[in-house]
């Protein structure tokens, strides 16, 4: 009796064993049948797909058995597989396969009438529908699907497929019926505004010749014309100005359907913020003016008080040194609502915006430690919030050189927020005031565990650093090269442009043809686009190109360059030339998709990639004089 159950785990776990090394078999099996069918191999791929189908009875496996069968021409034998399949079970997925071995075999019309039968006999159900029109879409037999669609309309009364259709018509650029099913779906169901709106905004990025654009304007002013109480339609109308960039029409739209509703305040609050980000601070300002003298007065008055100031600091940020106004009234201004409103939870972000531009912008820094004080009070305070509060203290600290005590406020930072990805920048900033500091080794080790960050910025900011460590470091006998650029690094955090101008050159003196000339070239460009000196920057990246054109940063000032040109000189021609030499010279960078989009662009062609990424500049310096 004691010896019985050992038996029977012992019978168990042989059969998982067997079990287990028959997966495996199959799963080898499977993936040596599919590099053969990537290669075109299709005469070994198919008698093991065939054999894995025999096994397992997975349909994917007898759909690729009989792709390799049209692959070699073997139509008899395909469409002799599919009918045997077929007496076994009517399914419409193998029928409409079948049709497409008839096309490949030159017979349409049988391949049509077979579509046409099965149409007809839809399966009444949503999901069969659904499965049809799929099938039929991924053949690109785009008619067809949309009739299974129709027809499904007819078989389940209220089922109108209305998304599913209107995928269909935008693959076949059938635009004005796209929009019709778009504009349907917002009647039936305003809920439904998010999805059509990235739906289209994944379609505008590619609308080159403007017939979606206009398509949709003209349908969306139809609409409004035809049914002026659907207010979502108006909605819809606002989002397609803000996306073709028509912020003036945008915000008149936005304004009179306000002064209608009387419930798109935290709409129009939210656009202001979009268009300051995109330094039409002018659209900014007229729309939170309006909000402030609205009757009735809005709920988010206080918000909109706070923005308007905000907008205001970005404004003065954006422009050169020698073109802003005195600071005196923009400083009077943060004051008047921190006075009005206090120092409270809702004011902290506020606060902390004030400090940094008094620190930072200002260099008064006693008055923006005072700041900070003030907010540190404030009652009821999240971890968050004090944490944020401290980050900024600490990150003063760093511009004031007081580094030890920035660098024990940043371990107070990291460990009361090992859950969130404040912590991760408090580390962040901690690993590159290592770095500063001259501790190299240490700081990359630190920079390397920030890699796996689940903020996308962080995780590339870390990268970066820790990729210039490990190309110019740590290859290196001597240290004191890389010391001196850390130390000019942290020159430029602190503002201090001229002096780190000066210990750059010092490598350069002491270090002749060092590996960090490129680097360097790069980082002086960077101060002088920082000070809008783009003659300057340009002559730096051009030196770099053309002096280093093996360097890992050769491509990123070449195409730098490209967009001095295309977005500062207003000379498209010669930017086009260099995207061009991009594509021709450095045809593994990480810029050639870009370049390549953007040179169609300028050239005029159609693009048919995707999505055109945004360029941002590096945010090394994030939170010091690149804030």
């Amino acid at each position: 009796m004691r010896i019985f159950p050992i038996h029977i785990i012992f019978l168990l776990f042989l059969g998982w064993n067997v079990a287990f090394g028959q997966t495996t078999i199959t799963q080898n099996q499977s993936q040596l049948a599919s590099s053969f069918y990537r290669n075109g191999e299709y005469e070994k791929a198919a008698p093991l797909y065939l054999d894995l189908y025999e096994k397992s009875n997975v349909q994917y496996y007898f759909e690729n058995y009989i792709n390799c069968l049209v692959g070699m021409k073997d139509f008899d034998e395909a469409e002799k597989a599919l009918k045997k399949q077929l007496r076994k079970l009517k399914d419409p997925n193998l029928q409409i396969i079948l049709g497409f071995v008839y096309k490949e075999m030159g017979d349409n019309a049988k391949a049509y009438s077979l579509f046409d039968e099965i149409v007809e006999n839809l399966n009444p159900n949503k999901g069969a529908v659904i499965s049809v029109a799929n099938q039929f879409f991924n053949k690109r037999e785009f008619e067809y699907a949309e009739k299974s669609y129709m027809k499904g309309r007819q078989l389940i009364p209220g089922e109108m497929f209305r998304s599913n259709i209107a995928t269909v018509y935008a693959y076949t650029r059938n635009y004005p019926k796209m929009m019709e099913e778009y504009m349907q779906m917002l009647r039936e169901d305003e809920g439904s505004l998010p999805g059509i709106q990235g739906r289209l905004n994944s379609l505008l990025r590619f609308d080159f010749d403007q017939s979606l654009r206009n398509t949709v304007k003209r349908e969306v002013l139809l609409g409004i014309q035809q049914n002026p109480g659907i207010i979502v339609y108006n909605r819809l109308l606002i989002w397609f100005f803000i996306q073709d960039q028509n912020y003036q029409q945008a915000l008149t739209h936005a304004i009179a359907l306000d002064k209608r509703t009387h419930s798109e305040e935290e709409e129009i609050l939210n656009f202001t913020r979009s268009a300051a980000q995109l330094d039409q601070f002018e659209i900014a300002r007229l729309g939170l003016n309006y909000l402030a003298g609205r009757k009735p007065v809005v709920k988010n008055i206080v918000d909109v008080k706070k923005e308007m100031v905000n907008v205001e600091y970005r404004r003065y940020i954006s422009l050169p040194k020698n073109q802003r106004e005195h600071p005196g009234n923009l400083v009077s201004h943060f004051e008047n609502i921190l006075n009005e409103l206090g120092y409270t939870n809702q004011t902290i972000s506020f606060a902390i915006v004030f400090s940094h531009f008094l620190a930072f912008h200002l260099n008064e820094t006693d008055k923006a430690n005072e700041v900070l004080s003030r907010a540190l009070g404030a009652r009821e305070l999240t971890n968050q919030q004090r944490s944020a509060i401290q980050l900024e203290q600490a990150d003063q600290m760093v511009y004031n050189n007081q580094l030890w005590e920035s660098t024990l406020l940043y371990a107070q930072i990291i460990e009361n927020n090992r859950e969130n990805p404040l912590g991760d920048d408090a580390k962040l900033k901690k690993a590159k005031l290592g770095f500063y500091l001259g501790d190299i080794a240490w700081a990359k080790a630190q920079l390397d565990a920030l890699k796996a960050s689940t903020s996308k910025l962080i995780a590339n900011d870390a990268m970066e650093l820790s990729l210039l460590i490990s190309s110019h470091f740590e290859l290196d006998t001597v240290s004191e090269p890389m010391q001196l650029f850390a130390r000019g690094d942290l020159l430029i955090y602190r503002n201090k442009d001229a002096q780190a101008l000066a210990t750059y050159d010092s490598i350069g003196a002491f270090y002749p043809n060092h590996s960090l000339s490129d680097i360097i070239l790069m980082r002086k460009a960077f101060l002088f686009e920082k000070e809008f000196d783009y003659e300057s920057a340009l002559s730096y990246y051009e030196q770099l190109v053309r002096n280093y054109p093996w360097s890992t940063s050769a491509d990123d000032a070449l195409y730098k360059i490209a967009l001095l040109y295309e977005n500062r000189f207003g000379q498209s021609e010669k930017a086009q030339e260099l995207y061009k030499q991009i594509m021709i010279e450095y045809p593994s960078s990480i810029y050639v998709t870009d370049a390549r989009k953007r040179y169609r662009i300028l050239r005029g062609d159609p693009i048919e990639t995707e999505a055109f990424p945004v360029d941002n500049e590096s945010e090394f310096f994030r939170g010091g004089g690149a804030f």
